[in-house]
């Protein structure tokens, strides 16, 4: 048992954890995947359907061919014989493999309404206002005073529990920086859109242009008679 605890240390620190290993230590500790890990599936003989894939916050991961599916509370394992069992619809006796190339507790995630939505570095020490800065900024329709994170805390008996943190973007711009709120790894951060943002748009999108036109044409007419 202490091999296999040594040989699952060392892969980790090399970042990338194959299915196999992760299953010769299920007698000491199981991993199920989490939203945010980076998986590396690997189809053989159609090497053109493998790929690098983020599961999203959602728990899904984009797989070519099959679209998406469940990966989240999945054992890579288990992950591995679905893939395949799939896969053989459409590839000749396929063989998957799985590595789990990074893991989710060194990110977090940035969703909502933001320029660039996903998953980022955590840094020691990162702060709201530094997520929102990689992530290029809030939206123009972004409820900045409404943000939400969602956190997983470990409690008594190994037990995971997800709380919600409400938060304040738009103070942290007024400069009130104690509500600049530290983040954890594997944080997920909401950024909700405006009530009225959609038919703001909408308005913007579609009555505005017309409304322009129709105030352009009403001056050339009054222009070419008052020409006349």
């Amino acid at each position: 048992m202490k091999i296999i605890s040594l040989t699952l240390s060392a892969l980790l620190l090399l970042g990338t954890v194959p299915a196999s290993a992760l299953e010769a230590a299920a007698a000491e500790k199981e991993y199920f995947i989490e939203a945010g890990d980076v998986i590396s599936v690997n189809v053989f003989p159609a090497q053109e359907f493998s790929k690098e894939v983020t599961v999203q916050p959602d728990g899904t991961i984009e797989i070519p061919l099959l679209g998406s599916m469940r990966a989240q509370g999945i054992k890579p394992g288990e992950l591995e014989k679905m893939l395949t069992a799939k896969f053989s619809k459409y590839v000749s006796n396929p063989s998957i493999t799985l590595n789990v190339r990074r893991f989710s507790f060194n990110r977090v995630a940035l969703i909502g309404q933001v320029k660039n939505p996903g998953y980022h570095e955590y840094r020691e020490g990162m702060r709201l206002l530094d997520l929102v800065a990689l992530a290029g900024g809030t939206a123009d329709y972004s409820r900045d005073a409404k943000v939400r994170i969602y956190r997983k805390i470990r409690g008594e008996g190994d037990k995971l529990t997800e709380v919600v943190i409400k938060a304040n973007l738009e103070d942290v711009f007024d400069g009130k920086m104690e509500s600049n709120i530290q983040l954890m790894t594997g944080d997920i951060v909401y950024i909700p859109r405006k009530p009225y943002s959609a038919a703001a748009r909408w308005i913007t999108d579609n009555v505005v242009p017309w409304a322009t036109l129709f105030v352009f044409a009403i001056t050339a007419g009054l222009v070419a008679r008052n020409n006349n």
